[in-house]
């Protein structure tokens, strides 16, 4: 996949979309799978909003039972089934324990119950279904845990991923089948015909080089997440309503609570919830939910988000968590479709399209979840080939077309074997070799064997855990990785942890860009800083906090 936005000129697309979070992504290769010409743009880097910085869950939304949203559950439940075995290496179950305490919002009855709708509306199995646990066996599974007042807990399974790169291998897909994509191209305006009916072109601003060009099409999709409504400000007509409402959702790391099971419990006092999960060997905490009212591209964490988060894990621990604890922070923006006068997290989580009024061929996603974007695309889709009036492949085909690193059959044999493989073929190191194939899945082979040709892409980068300078030439070459942060935060499969654990790393990564790209000294460390620029939401955050506390 390589970058070329002068291939938007010159021809006419089925479907523009603007936005490459994974919305957008799973409408660009749905599209592309059944046949359409697809142009997919976005103003940063894939993933570079909120599907880099999610909970970096698959799952069905077990709170969502409660608010009787039947239909979201068993639709995410069918789609964690689905990315299984799409994507095994980026849809990895993973058991949660749900403790009860006296005092909690919930009881074991009540659990029990919920479990095992929460089971029929969808599971891997028998070994996925939940069971109950009498306080000790919690113990035994989270020593860490809170004994006292601890009345029982349960046992169910949902999925981890990473975000960002289950985005990037959707538009993979995507380019695969044809799809033109552009990441760093921003819409600077669109126009449309003199009746007002229909939207025809686009005018992009390539942001790297200052080039501008432009995109015509026959159908537009507005995929911007938290930006839909700044997207819907360049329509001409535009009538100033609002689609999406924001609600921020920050995360922290914390060393690791329990390396192989999740926790998932009450946040009392209220009706919200928390989890964290093993991540990297450290932990993931997250998540708030509260109303958010400034620039999209500016939301960060702050100490009351921390505070809270840390105080809702520290009451089911038998040791707190204090703030030194914490290696870093991120924030992240839920763009939802409105419903008035519900409170943050009772607003649905469930995608909604919106059409403007008087023009036929431009339509803005609201809402929507990383675990339902495949099925949201299919139904799109639908739409899209509706009305363009042709005959496309029939719907389904992306339930059953493998993601780019998903041809991987049971992923813990496949792992075993070519870990061994990449020891005897490459020399690799097993843990290396290991965190490389449960990354690139399937595709792990074509990120070692340029060392066959130049040794020196074995070479390990500063930090922790080692990364490969092959790996960061193959996010240049293939994955369109213009930045540094592209590949240490999107690319890596390390996500957010990496401006934290990977900062050594980050000169030598410049220097690999530099020499693939053919950057000078001033391109190189404007690119270093930038991703600099990301630690105050890692660990000049933490150390913000720290001061302040």
């Amino acid at each position: 996949m390589l970058r070329n936005l002068s291939a938007f000129a010159g021809q006419i697309f089925d479907v523009a979309i603007i936005g490459g979070g994974i919305n957008g992504a799973a409408t660009a290769r749905e599209a592309a799978l059944r046949g359409l010409k697809v142009a997919l743009v976005d103003a940063g880097d894939f993933a570079g909003g909120t599907s880099g910085r999610s909970s970096k869950l698959i799952h069905g939304g077990l709170r969502y039972l409660e608010q009787f949203d039947f239909k979201l559950v068993h639709e995410s439940r069918a789609e964690r089934r689905t990315l299984l075995a799409l994507a095994p290496h980026l849809a990895r179950p993973l058991p949660f324990v749900l403790p009860i305490y006296r005092g909690d919002p919930y009881y074991p009855l009540k659990v029990r119950t919920g479990l095992a709708i929460y089971d029929l509306l969808g599971n891997l199995g028998a070994t996925d279904r939940h069971r109950m646990l009498k306080p000790a066996d919690a113990l035994r599974l989270i020593p860490g845990l809170q004994s006292q007042g601890l009345r029982a807990a349960a046992v169910y399974f949902d999925s981890e991923t990473d975000d960002a790169r289950l985005t990037l291998e959707m538009i993979l897909s995507a380019a695969e089948c044809g799809a033109v994509v552009g990441n760093y191209a921003r819409v600077l305006a669109l126009q449309a015909l003199p009746d007002g009916r229909d939207v025809v072109t686009a005018e992009i601003e390539d942001r790297l080089s200052g080039q501008r060009l432009e995109l015509r099409a026959r159908y537009w999709v507005n995929a911007t997440g938290p930006w839909v409504d700044h997207v819907r400000e360049l329509l001409p007509g535009f009538d100033g309503t609002k689609t999406i409402r924001l609600t921020k959702g920050t995360h922290i790391i914390v060393p690791a609570v329990s390396p192989d099971h999740a926790l998932f419990a009450a946040i009392r006092p209220g009706e919200r919830v928390f989890l964290i999960l093993p991540w990297h060997g450290y932990a993931l905490l997250g998540t708030t939910d509260s109303d958010y009212e400034g620039d999209p591209g500016s939301v960060q964490p702050d100490l009351q988000d921390i505070n809270y988060l840390l105080a809702a894990l520290n009451r089911v621990l038998r040791q707190p968590f204090a703030i030194s604890d914490v290696l870093g922070c991120f924030s992240g923006l839920r763009a939802l479709a409105i419903e008035p006068g519900r409170s943050p997290s009772k607003n649905t989580r469930e995608y909604r399209f919106h059409e403007e009024p008087g023009l036929r061929n431009f339509i803005s996603i609201c809402g929507g979840k990383l675990t339902t974007a495949r099925a949201l695309a299919e139904n799109l889709v639908n739409r899209i080939a509706a009305h363009l009036g042709a005959t496309f492949s029939p719907a389904h085909v992306s339930r059953t077309t493998l993601l780019p690193g998903g041809n991987t059959g049971p992923l813990e044999d496949f792992v075993r074997g070519a870990t061994e493989a990449a020891g005897k073929r490459f020399g690799i190191p097993a843990p290396v070799a290991e965190r490389i194939i449960r990354t690139y899945g399937s595709r792990w082979g074509e990120v070692l064997e340029p060392i066959r040709k130049s040794p020196e892409l074995a070479q390990s980068l500063a930090g922790t855990p080692p990364m490969l300078a092959a790996e960061v030439v193959f996010a240049i070459r293939h994955e369109m990785a213009m930045e540094v942060s592209d590949f240490l935060l999107r690319r890596s499969g390390l996500n957010w942890l990496a401006a934290s654990l990977l900062q050594e790393a980050a000169p030598r990564v410049a220097e690999i860009f530099a020499q693939e790209l053919g950057w000078s000294d001033e391109r190189r460390e404007a690119s270093l800083a930038a991703f600099r620029a990301c630690g105050p939401q890692l660990r000049g955050k933490t150390e913000e906090v720290k001061g302040m506390v």
